[in-house]
């Protein structure tokens, strides 16, 4: 509903203050969204500043068209072929919206079985797609309009606990149409919990998993108490029950309570992808001190050695050869900057920083 901005409210939002909200919600992929509200608010936006506001409104629109289009070609060439896959994240959700271009996105993603995704890649390439790298859970390709897919042969995060249940996500699936399934609610929350967590660990998730949780309760009708038993399989059900609370905050304007300004404020600080800085505070308030954080990143552990060198699923005794290529391979691919960059970052990290950090993953049962 339009709604028009009280007078008070108009005179602190001044120039310097609209450019400051137009490079936050930037950073959040959603200046579009608040570009619409202000518009709808009867607020005027005047110079260089409403251009970027435009200019992201349009791209909104256009980015949305692709993808979907895009999305339609994928899902026609795999009910050709007869390959099963499952629409993830924001290929489901976006419908719920109030527009489809709301939910912005900037890829596809789509899990098919492992054993299907030499024929599921085969028969996107005869189709002008372009393959990409290999990660440990997706390929990367490539629409002949330059859409980016995250073909995922699993779902699974690289924690244990997560991916105790995330494994078994074709277990929870009905079929739809054609090859297409979906997951069941209870399983579809729940991985919407399970990647967010994942993210938040990483250094921030975003406003939008904020709003894609609302969303998904409000319009889709289906609440974290419905997948409590994955949820409590995996060790995330605080972090959905305080998730889902955070939302009515933000979006329902229920009161706030005693972290939910830290836990924003931590969202907010990361952007759609989290930042480097946030990710070391988390890793140093698991490893307490810089040296402890820095021979775990030199040593990996197996488990995330394995995800760089697949070898060491055939040949595990080859960890320590891993580990010195590993050291060579960053220090002659031009990524030794960014090392010393890493390094720099974990040694300016605060103990206040760690101890906020360490009292929110408590509160949050992280």
């Amino acid at each position: 509903t339009e709604t028009e901005l009280d007078a008070s409210v108009k005179e602190q939002l001044t120039p310097d203050v609209i450019s400051a909200l137009y490079s936050l919600s930037n950073r959040h992929d959603l200046a579009h969204i608040v570009f619409s509200a202000m518009h709808k608010c009867g607020l005027k936006i005047d110079g260089a500043v409403y251009s970027k506001f435009n200019k992201k409104a349009i791209m909104s629109v256009y980015r949305n068209e692709q993808i979907k289009y895009a999305y339609n070609q994928i899902c026609d060439i795999f009910n050709k072929e007869s390959i099963p896959y499952i629409p993830l994240k924001g290929s489901v959700i976006r419908p719920y919206y109030p527009k489809d271009s709301m939910r912005t996105s900037c890829d596809i993603d789509i899990l098919v079985k492992e054993e299907n995704l030499e024929s599921a890649i085969d028969s996107l390439v005869q189709n002008g797609f372009n393959c990409g790298d290999k990660h440990y859970h997706d390929v990367s390709l490539f629409s002949p309009a330059n859409i980016h897919l995250e073909l995922h042969f699993n779902i699974q995060e690289t924690i244990e606990k997560l991916d105790a249940v995330l494994k078994d996500a074709w277990q929870h699936t009905k079929l739809t149409d054609g090859s297409r399934y979906e997951f069941t609610d209870e399983f579809f929350v729940f991985h919407m919990f399970a990647h967010m967590s994942y993210h938040f660990l990483g250094g921030g998730c975003g406003i939008k998993s904020l709003m894609d949780i609302w969303v998904m309760e409000h319009r889709m009708g289906v609440t974290y108490e419905s997948a409590r038993e994955l949820l409590e399989k995996a060790g995330i059900y605080r972090f959905a029950a305080e998730i889902s609370k955070l939302t009515e905050i933000c979006f329902s304007d229920k009161p706030k309570d005693k972290f939910s300004d830290t836990i924003l404020s931590y969202i907010f600080s990361g952007g759609v992808y989290g930042t480097f800085q946030n990710k070391m505070t988390v890793m140093k308030s698991k490893d307490k001190s810089t040296v402890k954080y820095l021979l775990k990143r030199l040593f990996m552990p197996y488990k995330s050695m394995v995800i760089i060198y697949p070898i060491l699923k055939k040949l595990p005794f080859l960890l320590p050869f891993c580990w010195v290529a590993r050291f060579f391979k960053m220090l002659f691919e031009g990524k030794s900057k960014s090392a010393l960059g890493e390094i720099k970052t974990a040694n300016n990290v605060t103990d206040d920083q760690i101890s906020v950090i360490v009292q929110m993953r408590e509160y949050l049962g992280l």
